[in-house]
């Protein structure tokens, strides 16, 4: 419960979604009367003239809100009902929207960096920011943009450590546009494989020539399988079947830094097994049969097909260990050698006793005339092309500023899904707004004093007012 001194200005970006906006408007008042919170309800409504701006008609809503005396405002998607939510005034900007149930099984992924939802900003701090940005049409980014602002006007913001995986160690360094490793593939289809790759990617650099950017970290042409990283900022891997359909298994969004992957393939059970830095991510069953033979029998690291000029894929950072295994690792060996910083593959050490079955190990401390030297013994060497070999000398933890959060629980209406979905993104206008948040805005070429609160301009087409409730109808 907090002081009447303080008023909240709830604003809510909407267009289509009637049946949800009176469930939210019911909810919404009901749960903030019964806490006792000063509040102004003011809904923006988006006629259907453009393509959505959901930054905008929050700024919008901002100035209709200071213009009713609030002090702080919540930006409230309309289809987050509050179930368990600390309302109350902050100083400082804090994110809401952290855990949620559904009677539909949505969901929503909330990563270290997500700052959309429901957000609260006291008025002179979103001042001070500028507001969001007026250029983001369509699903994504505005929030991205708002949270790059409030990093750029220092404003406080919480903080995390991410662990920096595999120590301090060789590496080969991939430019991103020619660099990259070519082997003989070793894999048997019929039989178990583990794949094991330790890399660090640089920060995302999207490619205006293409509808995503993929960054590939090895790639088995033979049978269409990778692991990479993308603009997403997911890790992930796919692997065709032999009907030519695609199986991706992917982690959730996470920020780039020295990780691992472990990729396990049983075709006795017919699974496929994705685990991040000793974790598992998912295991998919398969009905059909994957890695069918091709007939390119080259592999790569650093690339998926340096041949295809339209598409190669380069990876841009280090790698410091890859390894194939002709048998599956348990949980045990992969967490620990996952987590190892300074023993090699070839022999066994606490929980791993799969050195036996290596079938191609790579490590960057072992190269012989500009090539790296299969350690399994069974004389599989790698062919550099245009590698810097560098040493990785890692902190121990890589320190991110992230939003300040309040534990909270919402309930989720149903709606079909945007952005990431099935490997790629939904709508290309998210394209859009990543190439423009990537090359433009997080680079600095964009000025955020001319874009925001400054100039967002508006055609109101209807104004109503029932008590502490505004519809705004505009057109922008």
């Amino acid at each position: 419960m907090q002081k009447k001194t303080h008023k909240l200005g709830v604003i809510v970006p909407y267009r289509g979604r009637y049946s949800q906006l009176l469930s939210f408007k019911d909810s919404i008042s009901k749960y903030l009367t019964d806490v006792s919170i000063n509040f102004e309800l003011i809904v923006v409504e988006q006629d259907g003239a453009k393509t959505f701006n959901r930054g905008k008609l929050l700024n919008i809503g901002f100035k209709i809100a200071k213009k009713l005396k609030c002090d702080y405002v919540v930006f409230h998607d309309v289809d987050m009902l509050p179930v368990n939510v600390d309302y109350s005034y902050t100083d400082k900007p804090i994110h809401l929207a952290t855990n949620f149930t559904s009677k539909e099984n949505m969901s929503r992924i909330v990563f270290d960096e997500y700052f959309g939802g429901v957000t609260l900003f006291p008025i002179d701090t979103f001042e001070e920011i500028n507001g969001y940005s007026n250029e983001y049409w369509g699903w994504g980014y505005e929030d991205d943009d708002l949270l790059y602002r409030c990093k750029l006007f220092g404003i406080l913001l919480d903080s995390k450590d991410i662990k920096m995986m595999g120590g301090n160690v060789a590496s080969l360094r991939f430019n991103g546009f020619d660099s990259h490793i070519q082997f003989k593939n070793v894999v048997e289809p019929s039989k178990p494989t583990t794949f094991f790759v330790s890399f660090h990617p640089d920060d995302i650099i999207c490619d205006h020539e293409g509808y995503d950017d993929s960054y590939s970290v090895f790639t088995i042409l033979e049978h269409k399988l990778r692991v990479s990283y993308n603009s997403y900022n997911r890790y992930g891997i796919e692997v065709y079947d032999s009907n030519g359909d695609v199986i991706y298994v992917n982690s959730k969004i996470k920020t780039n830094y020295q990780t691992n992957i472990c990729v396990t393939i049983d075709p006795s059970i017919k699974e496929i097994g994705m685990f991040q830095d000793g974790k598992l991510i998912e295991k998919k069953k398969y009905e059909t049969e994957i890695l069918p033979i091709r007939r390119n029998k080259d592999a790569y690291l650093g690339v998926t097909n340096p041949k295809d000029k339209k598409s190669p894929n380069y990876f841009r950072g280090t790698i410091s260990s890859f390894a194939i295994f002709s048998n599956i690792l348990n949980a045990d060996e992969i967490r620990e050698i996952s987590n190892n910083q300074f023993f090699g593959l070839t022999q066994n050490f606490g929980e791993y006793v799969s050195s036996e079955k290596l079938k191609l190990y790579y490590d960057p401390k072992f190269i012989k005339g500009y090539k790296l030297i299969d350690l399994s013994g069974n004389g599989n060497d790698g062919n550099i092309i245009k590698c810097e070999i560098v040493g990785n000398t890692l902190d121990a933890t890589k320190t991110i500023q992230i939003p300040f959060r309040r534990e909270s629980m919402f309930e989720l209406l149903y709606h079909e899904e945007n952005g990431y979905v099935d490997g790629a993104w939904k709508d290309i206008t998210t394209r859009y707004n990543q190439l423009r948040y990537h090359n433009e805005v997080a680079k600095g070429y964009r000025n955020t004093k001319d874009d925001g609160l400054s100039n967002c301009t508006y055609k109101e087409l209807s104004n109503t007012t029932i008590e502490n409730e505004t519809h705004l109808v505009v057109s922008i």
